[in-house]
Order: structure tokens, then C-alpha cells, then sequence
């Protein structure tokens, strides 16, 4: 029976082992192709999951570098990064980004993104104020290289309103030299904002009534004179223009003016003309906090 038997089992193992290695059975597992990797990718990312969607576009992008689906891929993950509050990282992405593919059809949401990245992080107006000059230097280029971009009417916003940030960022410093009696580097502020930030001052007869009483603390009567005068003609309404008539008439007034706050001058002087607040913290007015 054993002699009967054994060839028996050797055919059927024989059997077995042929059938393990038919050509069905050898088949590798299919793998996903680009679109489904970066489809995967989007279904995390438009669920605001920004870390997975980070790994699975970059899988993606990993496993085809040259193709339209790994280019996407690369450009989303700097967003995943973005959104995620990583700004210095993003900007880096977004960056190499826009060097190795300068020609992509969205090459200029590259540029607006890099700007964000820093208007993102802008301070209030006693910080110092690099993010608000990036952000600047930032849209400018994207306004530069793509000026019919439909980023540039956000970005040409988004850069006014900078410039005002800068603008008050330089009065602040000027008013703290003022108070604390550094006039020769109050003045270097206070010119700064005149001459590079006029068309942004959030007062400009303000600023002219701060130069006219500096002039005086300086021993520069004509300088002065001529602040207040010009604040006169180009600001008739200008609630400084009583107090600029007063040290026009009487410049050793200036002590007086300083040791009180100008709103108390200002409505003393012209009751008619009260007002509550001015918006830039002259004369010690306390100077309301800008919301981060």
C-alpha cells in the first residue's frame, strides 16, 4: 500500500506547487496612480486634516515628481503648511516652489501666498515692524512680474495698509523721543513719516502741529512758523488750527501746551469744536491698542 501511495502524494505536491506559481498567483499588488494618491491627499485637506493631507500630497509628489499631480502636489503642501500656521516654513516652500517651476499656470497665487506669509504675522505699531516691510517687499514682486494677476487688487491693498502700519509704527517712536526729550531724533521720525508716508498718515495736520511745536522745543522759530502756518492753509478745518494760531502769536506758549493733554487745549480753547479723541497719542493721550 505504501508503494502504492507515495507516488500518489508526490503527484498531487507536484500539483500544488505548480498551481502556487502560475502566472495569476505572481501578480504584484496594483499601485495607485498619481491622481488617486492626490485625490486621497485633497480628501484630508478639505478637511481642514492639514498634517495627513501634508504626508499624502508629498507621497504623492514623491512617487511622481514630474507629473501634473506631483506639481499640484508640492504647491499643496506648502498650503497644508500654511494653514497650519507655519509661516516661515510655507514661505520656504512656496519659495522653492516658484524656482523650480517659474513657468506654472498659477505661478502668481505662489507669489500672493509668500506675501501672506508675512502679512500673517504683522504686529501692532510698538513691535518691530519686519513683517510689515516683507509683506511689502512681498507683494510688490508679485504686482511686478504679474500685473494683470487677479491677486494684485488684494495685494495692492494689503500694501496700503502696511504703509499706514509703518506709518504709525514711525509717529509711536517719534512720540516717545518727544516725550522723553530726544527732540533731534523726534524729528528724525517725524520727517521720515512726512516725507516717505504722507499719503498714509492717519492725521496729517497732526503730524504738522507735532513738527511746529518740536521746531520750537529745538530753538527753531522759523521752521515753526512755517508747520503751523502750512497747517493752516491746507487744514482749515483742523481742530489744531486754534491751538497753531495760539503759538503762532505766542511761542513761549509751547511749555504751557506740553504739560496738559492737547485734548483739554483743544476744547478749552474752542468749545464749539470738542472732540472726544485724536487718533495719534500727542501730548500723552493714551494711545488705543491695535488687535492683533
Amino acid at each position: 500500500m505504501k508503494n502504492f501511495f507515495l507516488p500518489l502524494l508526490i503527484i498531487a505536491f507536484s500539483f500544488i506547487l505548480s498551481c502556487s506559481h502560475s502566472p495569476e498567483n505572481l501578480k504584484t499588488p496594483s499601485v495607485p496612480s498619481a491622481q488617486d494618491l492626490y485625490l486621497k491627499a485633497m480628501a484630508f485637506y478639505e478637511m481642514n486634516d492639514y498634517i495627513n493631507a501634508f504626508d499624502a500630497f508629498q507621497k504623492c509628489r514623491t512617487r511622481y515628481p514630474i507629473s501634473e499631480w506631483g506639481t499640484q502636489a508640492e504647491l499643496k503642501m506648502a498650503d497644508c503648511l500654511y494653514y497650519q500656521k507655519q509661516y516661515q516654513s510655507a514661505f520656504i516652500k512656496y519659495q522653492e516652489f516658484s524656482r523650480l517651476h517659474p513657468t506654472y499656470r498659477f505661478i502668481d497665487y505662489t507669489y500672493y501666498q509668500m506675501g501672506m506669509c508675512y502679512y500673517k504675522q504683522l504686529c501692532s505699531i510698538d513691535r518691530d515692524q519686519e513683517f510689515t516691510r516683507e509683506a511689502i517687499k512681498q507683494f510688490g514682486k508679485l504686482i511686478s512680474l504679474f500685473p494683470s494677476s487677479p491677486y494684485v487688487p488684494s495685494a495692492r491693498k494689503k500694501i496700503k495698509e502696511c504703509k499706514k502700519i509703518l506709518a504709525e509704527h514711525i509717529l509711536y517712536i517719534g512720540n516717545f523721543y518727544y516725550r522723553t526729550g530726544a527732540f533731534n531724533s523726534a524729528l528724525h521720525r517725524y520727517l521720515e513719516a512726512l516725507n516717505n508716508f504722507h499719503d498714509y498718515l492717519p492725521s496729517p495736520d497732526l503730524l504738522l502741529f507735532q513738527l511746529g511745536k518740536l521746531y520750537l522745543r529745538l530753538h527753531q522759530p522759523k521752521n515753526a512758523r512755517e508747520q503751523f502756518i502750512a497747517l493752516i492753509r491746507d487744514y482749515p478745518d483742523s481742530p489744531f488750527v486754534p491751538l497753531s494760531e495760539t503759538l503762532l502769536e505766542d511761542p513761549k506758549k509751547i511749555k504751557e501746551i506740553d504739560k496738559i493733554k492737547v485734548l483739554e487745549v483743544l476744547n478749552k480753547l474752542n468749545p464749539a469744536r470738542a472732540i472726544k479723541s485724536i487718533p495719534l497719542p500727542f501730548g500723552g493721550e493714551k494711545e488705543e491698542e491695535r488687535p492683533n
